[in-house]
């Protein structure tokens, strides 16, 4: 029934008669909601709108819009650090979508860390405001809080800091850093993603123990960074903020080797890149291979040659740099982030396996004062120099085919040819989570295996420049439809939501494929066209028994979708202990059923074996047209066992591994204790895990889409 509400109330948004109304309406429950909270620092407020406020009146200028300028309402709230975290918080204000959450994983603060005070016996349960209001209560009543670094701040501290009305504490003089990073912002870090690798080293001892300084330089950036940052330094002394540095913003006291770090805005890179830099950079200048926001190459460093200079492996896949070797040397180096002892003139390199994702690559490179470097050795796979061409005002190496052939498994001979797989996943980290980047990625890891040169590209990266030297794109097609590309081999892979796929869709590629037999042969007589049933699959090398002993509770790994999924509610409604996996649970679920909003890829194998069984269902859609899901695969090859919604070809493929529901009242019994009286006997699940790696894994899929491909040469 609530979800039926939500779905009515945000439908009615649309109405251009209600529209206005339903505004009003929601900016009064939010005020009302923040205010109930009393967490509202008026002080704090009054210091961002440049005069005095009454509670009411800061909650008003905040929800009117105020939220979305920077306006925050407590020194331990960061708007869009808090927003980052939530779902629908773009539209609501972060401070009431936070209020309304399980907050026990949300960060509120890069200074402070909620989470673990939220664990802590510091943290009074029941406190208007929850963990935040808890510990604004402490502060308001002139107490301190303990901030990340280990020191301490009262609530004069945290103002003075935020506002920047304090003069910046200089660090101890008996800290000489060895290692200093140096990080400009602006306004893209106000959400916090782009400080986590810096913050990060300075948990890292190899690093930190040498000395270490971060120093984060805002001249460039808004206020609300300044509060987000500005109390950074009241936890721990080693960070700096420097408001309006001067011109050398280093350290007087640091020694003549220490290593600098350099950022410039918009760049990520995480912490274990950053020590590597660090490393690396006592041999010599060195910066990680840049990567555009759409998921390519930017540069992996300039080089010149015959008085041209250019972008090494612009526009290429990452997976050609990464393929190149360890380091590459330069002429000079060309990322958003290098690392360098000041002076040092030895030869430049990049690291060819660390990346960073910056800005788009849209200035020519610097051409002044650079040597002559080497003629080209690094040609992306399969390919070779063969001159230079114009693009974008700058000289950029031109290739053909370097044609060579692979020996198979079987003893046959097969080209090496450059795959393109393509997914419609979002670029860098927020593509970590979706299902598709990993089934992408093991199925290269596959083609690869069989000789092939193989890269993955997300969305933005569908028509990147260097498309024009693939030989077989293999389009994914899941959740939006991908233009079928201009190359020799255009294939399509239909894995999920078959109910959007179209006729002029398929009509594009010269082979179709689908997860779905049944569907398959459907399709097919109503487009006019062929296609190949092609079930889903599993990485039989990482989803493999690890002998893990299994235990009794019910486990689920997945997003809500934004509904109450029955096959998590239902059992929780009857009882039973499940434990969830994934994001956007919070209200849909208690928070006690949620462990993590995220399981990283590598732990899923020893998570389903130990599971007493894995919970799964499917879209509509795909239940509809007998699209089994993959994680039913992963599951089972990895020794476990699942539950899941009824889909024809279920009980085929997995034997009685996965048993299978059509309503609630089926579901509450397969989850009923003991869970072992539901499933086949141990030996028998060893055989059915077998089978599933040997006939379902990429390896076999990977060799029928090559076989495709040289059936058609």
């Amino acid at each position: 029934m609530l979800t039926r509400l939500r779905g009515l109330w945000r439908a009615a948004r649309s109405l251009p008669v209600l529209r206005p109304l339903l505004g009003v309406a929601d900016r009064l429950w939010w005020a009302r909601t923040i205010r109930r909270a009393d967490i509202v620092d008026t002080r704090f407020a009054a210091g961002q709108l440049g005069r005095p406020v009454t509670d009411r009146q800061a909650v008003r200028a905040y929800v009117r819009g105020g939220f979305r300028s920077g306006l925050t309402l407590n020194p331990l709230f960061a708007e869009r650090l808090v927003s980052r975290q939530l779902p629908d918080a773009d539209r609501v204000p972060a401070m009431y979508a936070y209020l309304i959450a399980d907050q026990r994983d949300l960060e509120t603060s890069l200074a402070w860390d909620a989470p673990s005070y939220a664990r802590s016996d510091r943290f009074r349960p029941g406190t208007p405001g929850g963990v935040l209001g808890s510990a604004w209560r402490v502060l308001r009543s002139g107490g301190t809080i303990v901030l990340r670094g280990g020191g301490s701040a009262d609530l004069g501290a945290l103002h003075a800091a935020a506002l920047g009305t304090a003069s910046p504490a200089r660090p101890a003089a008996d800290t000489v850093p060895h290692t200093v990073l140096h990080w400009q912002l602006d306004g893209d870090d106000a959400d916090g993603e782009g400080l986590r690798g810096a913050l990060g080293v300075l948990r890292d001892d190899e690093v930190a123990s040498d000395g270490l300084r971060v120093i984060l330089e805002l001249t460039n950036a808004p206020h609300d960074v300044g509060m987000l940052t500005g109390p950074l330094p009241l936890g721990d002394p080693r960070i700096r903020v420097l408001r309006y540095p001067p011109a050398d913003a280093e350290p007087a006291e640091s020694p003549a080797d220490a290593v600098i770090v350099r950022r410039t805005p918009g760049a990520a890179v995480t912490a274990e890149t950053i020590r590597r830099l660090v490393t690396a950079a006592r041999r010599g200048p060195v910066a990680p291979v840049w990567i555009s926001p759409a998921g390519a190459v930017a540069s992996a460093g300039l080089l010149s040659l015959d008085g041209r200079v250019y972008r090494a492996l612009q526009d290429f896949p990452r997976e050609d740099a990464v393929a190149t070797g360890d380091e590459l040397l330069v002429a000079a180096l060309d990322s958003p982030v290098v690392a360098a002892i000041a002076g040092d003139r030895r030869p430049p390199r990049t690291l060819l396996g660390e990346s960073v994702i910056g800005p788009r690559a849209d200035r020519a490179p610097t051409t002044e004062d650079l040597p002559e470097s080497p003629p080209p050795t690094l040609s992306p796979r399969g390919l070779r120099h063969a001159g230079w061409t114009a693009g974008g005002g700058t000289a950029r190496p031109r290739y053909v085919k370097d044609r060579a052939t692979v020996s198979l498994p079987d003893g046959s001979a097969a080209p090496r040819l450059r795959w393109a797989i393509k997914t419609a996943a979002p670029a860098g980290p927020q593509g970590e989570s979706w299902g598709e980047t990993h089934f992408a990625r093991s199925l290269a890891a596959a083609l690869e295996r069989l000789g092939q040169y193989v890269a993955v590209d997300s969305r933005p990266a569908l028509d990147r420049a260097s498309s024009e030297y693939d030989d077989v794109v293999l389009c994914l097609r899941g959740p939006h439809p991908l233009p079928a590309p201009d190359v020799p081999h255009r294939l399509l892979w239909i894995i999920s939501h078959p109910d959007e796929v179209t006729g002029e869709e398929v009509a594009g590629y010269d082979r179709v494929f689908a997860g779905s037999a049944a569907w398959a042969q459907e399709a097919a007589a109503r487009f006019d066209v062929p296609i190949e049933p092609l079930l889903q699959c599993t990485d039989a090398l990482r989803f493999r028994p690890s002998g893990t002993a299994r235990g009794d509770d019910l486990v689920f790994v997945g997003t809500a979708r934004g509904i109450a999924r029955p096959a998590v509610v239902v059992p929780l409604q009857a009882g039973r202990h499940v434990r969830v996996y994934g994001p956007d649970w919070r209200g849909y679920i208690p928070g006690s059923a949620i462990v993590a909003t995220h399981v990283p890829n590598g732990e899923l194998p020893a998570l389903y074996e130990s599971a007493g069984a894995v919970l799964n269902d499917h879209w509509p859609a795909m239940r509809r047209e007998g699209f089994i899901s993959n994680r039913l695969y992963d599951v089972v090859a990895a020794g476990g066992r699942a539950i899941s919604d009824h889909v024809d070809g279920i009980e085929a493929i997995f034997g009685r591994a996965v048993r299978t529901f059509r309503d609630d009242e089926e579901l509450v019994a397969l989850t009923a204790p003991p869970l072992d009286r539901h499933f086949p006997p141990g030996s028998e699940l060893v055989e059915i895990s077998e089978r599933i790696r040997r006939e379902h894994s990429f390896d076999a899929r990977a060799r029928t889409l090559l076989d495709a491909v040289l059936a058609r040469r």
